[in-house]
């Protein structure tokens, strides 16, 4: 099951990216907007309550929330400050266990890192070089700005070829991780044109369930941005076609 999660600020409705295909789309899945139908829906947060955090992903309500130990998932209330929801070490299920709320508040071991201060020249020309390479005689090596060493057009042709053999190989190993994979790509691609179009009106859309090996899992479900559950079914794991004569599935049932 695809999931978007994320950590929500209180002025600003957050972006998602999917990072693993960060290059094959440039605009992010935005989440639906919190409208004032969907906040007069919104439990309220039981007294005494030590954080108050909104819900995880795209939820819109406010929560408490969750201590460390505590369970929780991706349709739970959130971790408090400093945790995070992870499965337990060893769970043979993560995914299930995040998506069933069977997962643990912990404390987060990623450090958080410091953007490095930059100069106000910095990626700029130094004083004084000019923009162009320049020849120290007929049939030398070009010297660039700021480098002591020769640049060789040479070796960077080879360099050049060398990343282009690189770009290829990844998108055939790509081709070659299975079907489910491709639909995959297809599909972030398809979604990203259509948020283009439609704006907020985009709330829910479908995304393969991929294994490692390119293959479609059992269960599929659609995603939403609207902070409510999407309907799931079963699945060929070969075509990923809707196993005939099936209905989707109710609640947290897996596929036989």
């Amino acid at each position: 099951m695809s999931c978007l999660t994320g950590h929500r600020r209180t002025n600003q409705r957050p972006s998602y990216h999917y990072t693993f295909f960060s290059e094959i789309i440039h605009n992010p899945i935005r989440c639906a907007p919190c409208t004032p139908e969907k906040l007069s829906q919104c439990p309220a947060v039981a007294p005494g309550c030590a954080e108050v955090l909104r819900e995880p992903g795209c939820g819109c309500c406010l929560a408490c929330a969750l201590k460390a130990g505590e369970l929780c998932g991706i349709y739970t209330a959130p971790c408090g400050s400093g945790l995070r929801c992870t499965p337990r070490p060893g769970d043979l299920r993560p995914l299930h266990s995040l998506t069933r709320g069977q997962a643990v508040c912990s404390e987060s071991s990623e450090p958080e890192q410091t953007p490095e201060p930059q100069t106000q020249d910095q990626g700029e020309p130094e004083a004084g070089m000019e923009n162009t390479a320049t020849v120290s005689d007929p049939g030398s090596s070009h010297y660039l700005p700021g480098h002591s060493k020769p640049f060789d057009p040479r070796a960077a042709a080879d360099a050049q070829e060398s990343m282009k053999a690189k770009l290829t190989t990844i998108r055939k190993k790509m081709v070659e991780q299975g079907p489910c994979h491709i639909e995959l790509q297809r599909a972030l691609e398809k979604i990203a044109k259509s948020q283009q179009k439609l704006g907020d009106k985009l709330t829910r859309f479908y995304l393969p369930n991929c294994d490692k090996h390119g293959l479609y899992k059992a269960k599929q479900c659609e995603s939403s941005l609207d902070g409510q559950r999407g309907r799931c079914w079963c699945v060929s794991t070969w075509n990923g076609k809707r196993i005939l004569g099936s209905t989707d599935l109710p609640g947290d049932a897996e596929c036989p």
